[in-house]
């Protein structure tokens, strides 16, 4: 029946019918760029961007830089970071960038334990740059029925989501409150017309309304990057990293503009009815849990493909686009330099197939339009409140291998042990950021030793110190495989330097895929 029910709604919204008055009324003629498709992108820039996990467990803190390499037109985007365990929201907000602008923040944990973002950067920002740095993480989305601690430690590991909502041109009426004058933008102190379209942008009703004289936003081009970088001060190390990107793009296939997808960042409840024509997230098109604006646009709000393509649709196109069928890698364990290795496998678009309804019994909400690469019924189950995703492999039978730095390969199951758990128990994905800990002799409550993650976290002895490994990630329909994400990060340290002198050393290396 949920089935029927929401395949009719999300049919019944994108026809564009009139919506409940304060909702939005699409109008896609008006908003529709060109792109068909979404691809990876082999640049490093893109429309959306990925950054796999960030982390402030164990004294670290998480750098993020966001850059528009667009040197004409500036960009409406959206940031958001989602926790570890099942993806749920925990904080969000929008990034007005100048063109060729850069937009730098610090996540860092405060006194509570909680996550918080500070930024001293003179971007434009909704809301301002001051209730940033005053508000920590939110755990308003995470389990309510888990303790204060274990809710402040589900905002100290997660990824973040980064999209171009809209282009900024310079004859906008918008663009003189986002472009900076002598270092700094304007925003809410902007006057005339540019602060007419400041204001606005937060009352508007349509979409459509956005392309008008008032604001004048444009069709989103490619152009953001991202890097990060954990810096762990107590332990003297630090580890970076670059997020991964994704273009839209027309039949050619040439780089294209995507739908325009701003909505206000607001708190004002979202209907049902409009909801489900614009994200694929189980909770919210469903309405067990009501979305409001700032919940507006996700990843998977149809942003590539013209009129008829759903938010199931845009996000089952979205996951094809960074599938894989396997995940390699190294790790290093070598106990004269204390080496240590995590690898973390985020999987971003897994919140538009699954998700986890905390109310009492806690299970599992699926996405009936969407269970190609993830289904309760081949590849998905519950442990304590968290998904986990089941069918891996990290032997050679089927894809997967782990072999040392001699060539030295693993005959038989035996050889593998996941913990904490029964030896040869199988390799499954748990919570959404995964991190995988090699080698570590971990128990259930330690944190991994590179990293320090504690929310969704797996140790794997093997009876190689140091080597490579691959492993197979084969999705719920065969051979489509799963849209995972991540790095390799090992730890190491000198014993033979001389007094004074650090000796820790930090390595990051980004895994390498099989594509289907």
């Amino acid at each position: 029946m949920r089935k029927n029910v929401l395949a009719k709604s999300i049919a019944a919204a994108v026809a564009g019918l009139g919506l409940v008055s304060g909702a939005y009324a699409i109008t896609v003629a008006d908003i529709s760029g060109t792109a068909t498709d979404l691809r990876l992108s082999t640049s490093g820039t893109g429309h959306s961007l990925f950054v796999p996990y960030f982390t402030t467990q164990s004294g670290n803190s998480t750098l993020l830089s966001l850059v528009n390499t667009d040197t004409t037109n500036g960009k409406a985007v959206k940031v958001r970071f989602r926790g570890a365990s099942n993806s749920d929201d925990i904080f969000d907000f929008q990034v007005f960038l100048s063109p060729g602008d850069v937009w730098t923040a610090n996540i860092s944990a405060n006194s509570d334990g909680l996550s918080y973002l500070t930024t001293a950067d003179n971007t434009c920002t909704k809301p301002s740059k001051a209730t940033l740095n005053s508000t920590p993480f939110i755990t308003s989305r995470l389990n309510p029925l888990a303790t204060t601690a274990a809710k402040a430690a589900g905002t100290r590991e997660g990824y973040v989501e980064i999209f171009n909502m809209a282009d900024i041109p310079p004859a906008a009426a918008l663009f003189p409150a986002i472009k900076h004058v002598a270092g700094v933008a304007p925003c809410g102190s902007a006057t005339g017309t540019a602060l007419t379209a400041w204001t606005s942008l937060d009352t508007n009703a349509s979409l459509a309304t956005y392309t008008g004289a008032t604001i004048g936003l444009a069709n989103p081009t490619t152009g953001l990057l991202a890097n990060y970088t954990y810096i762990n001060v107590p332990k003297a190390l630090s580890w970076t990293g670059e997020a991964q990107a994704v273009e839209a793009v027309d039949a050619t296939p040439a780089l294209a503009t995507g739908n325009i997808v701003y909505f206000p960042q607001s708190a004002a409840p979202v209907p049902v009815a409009a909801a489900v024509g614009f994200t694929a997230d189980p909770l919210l098109a469903t309405g067990i849990v009501v979305a409001g604006m700032y919940d507006l646009p996700d990843m998977s709000t149809p942003y590539a493909g013209g009129v008829g393509v759903t938010p199931s649709a845009q996000a089952i196109n979205l996951t094809a686009a960074i599938a894989a069928t396997s995940v390699i890698n190294e790790f290093v364990t070598e106990p004269g330099i204390f080496a240590e290795t995590d690898w973390v496998f985020s999987m971003p678009t897994r919140r538009y197939a699954a998700a986890v309804k905390y109310a009492p019994p806690i299970s599992i909400v699926q996405n009936p339009l969407n269970i190609t690469y993830f289904d309760v019924a081949t590849n998905l189950t519950l442990t304590g409140d968290q998904i986990c995703v089941t069918g891996l492999s990290t032997l050679p039978a089927g894809d997967g291998a782990t072999l040392n730095q001699e060539e030295g390969s693993l005959a038989s199951s035996e050889e593998v042990v996941i913990s904490p758990g029964l030896p040869a128990a199988p390799l499954t994905f748990c919570g959404e950021d995964s991190v995988l800990s090699f080698n570590s002799g971990l128990s259930e409550s330690d944190p991994t030793l590179v990293l320090g993650a504690t929310v969704a976290k797996k140790a794997i002895d093997l009876p190689y110190t140091n080597g490579w490994m691959k492993i197979a990630t084969p999705g719920a329909t065969p051979g489509v495989g799963l849209p995972v994400i991540g790095k390799s990060f090992i730890s190491a340290f000198n014993p033979s330097v001389s007094a004074g002198t650090a000796g820790n050393f930090g390595m990051g290396w980004a895994h390498r895929y099989t594509r289907p």
